[in-house]
């Protein structure tokens, strides 16, 4: 209840502001005193009607399927010590006090001079109550009586109800009644009290106005006004004005009547007003179950932006590193890190981020249901990839009893040219072997050369190698020469994402399955009992080859070698496209290598 009091006096405040500016900026100085009060008492009546009204409009999100810790698309957002909420009570009772201290005020002020006003007896020969009293040294208007100093004589008097009696007449009691009804709740608000002010000079400005028609002399009447200004007395007349004496008031009286088409000026409201209905819509999202839709019924949304950041989970809660997250129906994205973090600057409030992996069920998230700072738990797709058994040797023959000789090995077949050896193993090699990539010699352990970075590999040993690099070359050398990138290479952009992401041939489903099918699951990976999921990242490039395969985030070096190798092998993709343009794009793929000990398979998805 408190948030909705807070929420209505805002825009309360809001309203009575916009009111306010556009008279202080256009209407103050004009001469069309009725119309201005007009204004003003609609002013504050849109003040108190107003902020009840509030502009909705439609925006469809699909389902969401996923966790969201700060309260999912059906359901309400959860809202932590909203039972205790004391900042709120300590401000509601601030705002209270100030009310009541405000309403105490004016009954203190009216109080005496109704009382005064009962015991009085009202003289006759005007067309409203006048009382006499020497308890006040000013004379005013209240309702339907005015109230004068026996010490001003009857010229003066009649020049004073001359004034208050346009302020009967024209009840502009209402008016200050209104007016002191929002001053008093919205105190803290010094536009409310600006905008008092207003009403009571428009008020002056009537009443100076007929006053100058009913006297016998205009010019007495003004220079009673002068009198007040300037503190000499022109003629005898007390300080029977009752607000605000000054020259503008007195440059009022003597101003044309103004062009009528001025008056058109009022009409200056209406942009504002649209400007602040707009400023306070809300959407209401409408859940439909066509995850491709999303859209607002306006044609102009509002510009209201702010960071978003949050974590993307598996089902397990392992971080999920090179998810997509797109702010939907744009090209705004960015992809996790990994830790399964991500970043986003300038999101609409009333955006949908859709975030994306491949194996699991694409999701998307409001982010004005699930705040700045959100987690998302992503399923694993329902799709079935058929369990497949890769990499299972035979068992190995019995050994023979003990004393028996073994067979010799077969003969090659006649004709045939025994193969060369295979080269030895990296492990195998020398631990002084020097290794020259470019021309330039290096520590590099070959473990970090990416196979797809080779374009040539020249191996020298024993004489030949001392002969060209000297005795730090007497274990051998091995010269590598890297595959050269041309200047389109380097220059060309990768995106992240694209208005028309790259595709698999047949879809997502159709590259788990070819994954599954072709990938080989080590021999001695399964032996030792490694398993995990490897992340393994890729360029789709604009003619759809895939390129760049790195290792994200590696699980073991046999495991990671076999991600590289199947991910490399992948068929041509459809390319990403940007403004109609084929784009690289830049892509994450998992791969998850499992062990079922019991059925002794190798299951890789």
């Amino acid at each position: 209840m408190m948030e909705a009091l807070g929420f209505y006096l805002l825009k309360s405040a809001v309203w009575i502001t916009g009111f306010g500016l556009v008279y202080l900026l256009f209407l103050q100085n004009e001469r069309f005193f009725l119309l201005n009060r007009i204004y003003l008492v609609a002013g504050i009546m849109a003040s108190i009607i107003f902020p009840f009204l509030t502009v909705r409009y439609v925006v469809e999100v699909p389902v969401l399927q996923t966790q969201v810790t700060s309260g999912a698309l059906t359901g309400g957002v959860e809202r932590v010590g909203a039972g205790h909420d004391l900042p709120g009570l300590l401000l509601y009772g601030i705002w209270l006090a100030g009310v009541l201290f405000i309403a105490a005020r004016y009954v203190i002020q009216v109080a005496p001079v109704l009382k005064v006003a009962k015991r009085a007896s009202p003289e006759s020969g005007y067309p409203v109550k006048l009382i006499r009293s020497s308890d006040f040294p000013t004379p005013f208007s209240l309702f339907s009586f005015v109230v004068v100093n026996p010490s001003f004589s009857e010229t003066e008097t009649r020049e004073i109800m001359n004034h208050e009696i346009v302020h009967i007449r024209q009840k502009h009691w209402f008016d200050l009644s209104l007016s002191g009804l929002l001053c008093a709740v919205q105190w803290f608000n010094p536009a409310a009290w600006i905008y008092s002010g207003f009403i009571r000079q428009n008020h002056e400005y009537l009443a100076d106005a007929e006053a100058l028609q009913r006297t016998a002399d205009p010019l007495l009447y003004r220079a009673a006004l002068l009198n007040q200004i300037t503190g000499s007395p022109v003629i005898d007349l007390g300080n029977f004005f009752s607000y605000s004496l000054n020259k503008k008031r007195f440059t009022m009286m003597k101003n044309k009547i103004c062009s009528p088409y001025r008056k058109l000026r009022l009409l200056l409201i209406l942009p504002v007003a649209a400007i602040v209905l707009y400023a306070f819509a809300e959407p209401h999202y409408k859940v439909t179950s066509d995850p491709a839709v999303t859209h607002s019924t306006l044609a102009v949304q509002a510009d209201m932006t702010k960071s978003v950041k949050g974590v993307v989970l598996s089902e397990e809660g392992t971080p999920l590193e090179g998810a997509v997250i797109v702010v939907k129906g744009t090209t705004v994205g960015t992809t996790s890190d990994e830790q399964g973090h991500f970043a986003l600057k300038d999101v609409p409030d009333d955006a949908v981020l859709v975030i994306s992996y491949v194996g699991f069920t694409t999701n998307a998230v409001s982010v004005k249901l699930a705040g700045s700072n959100i987690s998302v738990k992503m399923q694993k797709s329902t799709v079935v990839i058929d369990t497949v058994n890769v990499g299972i040797a035979p068992p190995p023959p019995p050994p023979p009893p003990p004393g028996t000789a073994l067979p010799p090995p077969p003969p090659p077949p006649a004709g045939s040219v025994a193969p060369p050896p295979p080269p030895p193993p990296l492990e195998s090699m020398p631990k002084n072997v020097l290794v020259v990539i470019d021309g330039e010699v290096t520590g590099k352990p070959l473990s970090d050369i990416s196979p797809e970075e080779i374009a040539q590999i020249n191996v020298l040993k024993g004489e030949m190698a001392v002969l060209k690099y000297g005795e730090r070359a007497r274990e051998g050398a091995i010269e590598i020469t890297m595959r050269k990138k041309s200047v389109n290479d380097r220059d060309k952009e990768v995106f992240v994402v694209v208005e028309e992401m790259p595709q698999f041939p047949g879809g997502e489903e159709a590259m788990m399955s070819w994954i599954s099918r072709n990938v080989k699951y080590p021999q001695k990976a399964a032996e030792e009992k490694v398993y995990g999921m490897v992340h393994v990242s890729f360029v789709v490039s604009s003619t759809g080859k895939v390129s760049d395969v790195k290792i994200k985030k590696g699980v073991h070096p046999l495991l990671d070698a076999e991600a590289v190798r199947v991910v490399g092998e992948m068929p041509d993709w459809k390319p990403g496209s940007q403004k109609g343009k084929p784009v690289d794009v830049g892509y994450v793929i998992p791969v998850n290598f499992s062990l079922n000990i019991t059925k002794g398979e190798y299951i890789v998805r």
